[in-house]
């Protein structure tokens, strides 16, 4: 009985001296979350896109016509100028579609001039989001 008594004084003790030590100690700092549950990273020469906010004003989808003036691949942006001789402005995205062209959308800007119908939606604030660009082959 004696022995059990000393082991269980010497473990009160131990534990009694070790729980400040360990109540000072700093938080350990949170792990790294594992390669397998990060995104990949883009690589390192491919060209980065512009964000667009896709949330839509309106759900509904409206279309301009025109003629098309120039395409900006940096920005994704298409304008064209409509029959009152304004200038509109389109973002697109790699989902914008292309009917009656080979090319994809970053390669109209040889198509300068040519009839285009554009479907679009209104995105957050004043952007208006193409989600398709139509070529009118009939000139």
């Amino acid at each position: 009985m004696k022995t059990i008594n000393a082991t269980l004084a010497a473990l009160v003790v131990t534990t009694a001296l070790a729980t400040p030590t360990l109540a000072t100690q700093e938080p350990m700092p949170p792990r790294p979350q594992s390669p397998q549950t990060q995104p990949p990273a883009p690589p390192q020469d491919a060209p980065q896109r512009p964000q667009v906010d896709m949330r839509a004003d309106t759900a509904e989808d409206q279309m301009a016509t025109g003629r098309l003036v120039r395409v900006d691949t940096d920005e994704m942006i298409i304008v064209i100028k409509g029959a009152d001789d304004q200038e509109q402005q389109f973002r697109y995205t790699d989902t914008t579609k292309v009917v009656g062209a080979q090319e994809q959308v970053s390669g109209l800007s040889t198509r300068a001039g040519s009839p285009v119908i554009v479907h679009y939606t209104r995105g957050a604030g004043e952007t208006l989001i193409a989600t398709k660009v139509q070529f009118d082959e009939k000139k």
